[in-house]
């Protein structure tokens, strides 16, 4: 049986996050509403075979997935229809990803997408698939592809679509939606490695609660992670 507590690179040359009495931020300004120390307690034998740096990498990776999933699929888009059409799919494709992923993490997928958003590897895809299209003539596709690729990476499609998505997320989950992707996550680690995680619903229960008194301790000082942007 595989064990993948050995540190990836990220890990090495950074924390993945920083403990807190409301929960862990991570180095990419997500909040999860649960201390470590419970969480480690939660998760159990799962941490036996995966780190709980390594689950909370690919739990932020999984959240940004409809953004790797899109920026990966446009190109091919722009190659096969009209630049306009491109753009209507790839956008349909991204907004109804980032409604339904928080449903269904995967461990393997969570894995890959943590590969597959790396902004180097997404830098150099777009180079050689914009150069090719630049090549054959299709300078509006060449012109749709950079836009989408610095709008998306820069996160300002995301800054939007949270404001369009957060009311049916909300609808849709019962917890933020990192804490969701992690949970799930915790729960697909579970089975994939045939360990017993029995405290998942009281996970849940914290949680929420502590989502409820970080939110009412905000109102009366000052302002926290979880109203950012990342938080539901």
């Amino acid at each position: 049986m595989t064990n993948e507590t050995a540190p990836s690179a990220s890990e090495r040359d950074a924390p993945t996050y920083v403990d807190t009495p409301y929960g862990l931020l991570t180095a990419t300004g997500r909040w999860y509403h649960m201390p470590e120390d419970d969480l480690r307690e939660y998760a159990g034998a799962v941490l036996e075979h995966v780190s709980l740096d390594r689950l909370i990498e690919w739990a932020d990776a999984w959240v940004d997935s409809a953004r790797t999933v899109t920026l990966w699929l446009l190109p091919v888009l722009l190659w096969a229809i009209p630049p306009v059409w491109a753009s209507g799919a790839a956008l349909a494709v991204y907004l109804g990803w980032t409604l339904v992923s928080p449903a269904w993490p995967s461990v393997g997928a969570a894995r890959a997408a943590s590969g597959l958003s790396r902004a180097t590897i997404q830098g150099g895809y777009y180079g050689v698939t914009l150069s090719i299209l630049s090549v054959l003539g299709k300078y509006v596709a060449v012109g749709v592809g950079l836009a989408a690729f610095i709008l998306f990476r820069w996160g300002v499609v995301a800054w939007v679509a949270r404001r369009v998505l957060r009311p049916l997320q909300r609808q849709l989950y019962p917890l933020p939606v990192t804490d969701q992707v992690l949970r799930g996550l915790i729960v697909r680690a579970a089975l994939k490695y045939r360990v017993s995680v029995p405290q998942v619903d009281a996970l849940t229960s914290d949680i929420i609660d502590n989502w409820v008194t970080e939110s009412e301790a905000s109102d009366t000082e000052t302002p926290s992670p979880s109203h950012s942007d990342d938080s539901q």
